[in-house]
């Protein structure tokens, strides 16, 4: 469980919305928003990028494979990234992305991070922004957007609110 996990659907679509107006407010004429969410966030973090100021263009399905398949249900085998803009679209390239990204998840005994998500998946996600660009990652974890951003050319900016997390992040990150 996180900070601030245990809010109901109205308490989260308005912390979102506060975090997500943020990030809209130092993002650049044409800069993109990319959030991970559940099914259950999905409608209120919909409506939050939206209520922040972003123009919602996408969602983008991660499948993974290796999820643990759950008894007697349907197994939660994707998560969903909220795909957003300020004002319009700088295009960064000419090719045709996909919809859906199939990467397996970290394994359990190599994850840094309950949540942490593969860098290989983020790296494939970032192509949608400049070579130069500088990525805010203002949930950054153990730190694999900064290390996706390393491996890519791109700057990044994490903030981390949990000191054994960020730690974590700055060994990862520190070359």
């Amino acid at each position: 469980m996180f900070t601030g996990d245990n809010r109901d659907q109205r308490s989260f679509t308005l912390w979102a919305t506060l975090w997500l107006t943020e990030c809209h407010r130092v993002t650049r004429p044409g800069g993109t928003c990319m959030v991970f969410t559940d099914w259950r966030q999905l409608p209120s973090m919909t409506d939050a990028l939206q209520a922040g100021g972003w123009v919602w263009r996408n969602i983008v399905v991660w499948h993974k494979p290796s999820a643990r398949p759950i008894l007697r249900e349907f197994t939660r085998q994707c998560e969903f990234v909220l795909f957003g803009v300020k004002e319009r679209l700088n295009r960064t390239h000419r090719r045709c992305l996909p919809g859906v990204f199939k990467q397996s998840i970290v394994a359990h005994q190599r994850r840094m991070h309950l949540t942490e998500k593969p860098i290989p998946l983020l790296e494939a996600l970032l192509v949608v922004t400049p070579k130069a660009a500088t990525i805010l990652d203002p949930f950054m974890g153990s730190g694999t957007t900064g290390a996706a951003c390393q491996n890519t050319g791109r700057r990044s900016i994490g903030i981390e609110l949990s000191e054994p997390y960020f730690e974590t992040a700055r060994q990862r990150l520190t070359l």
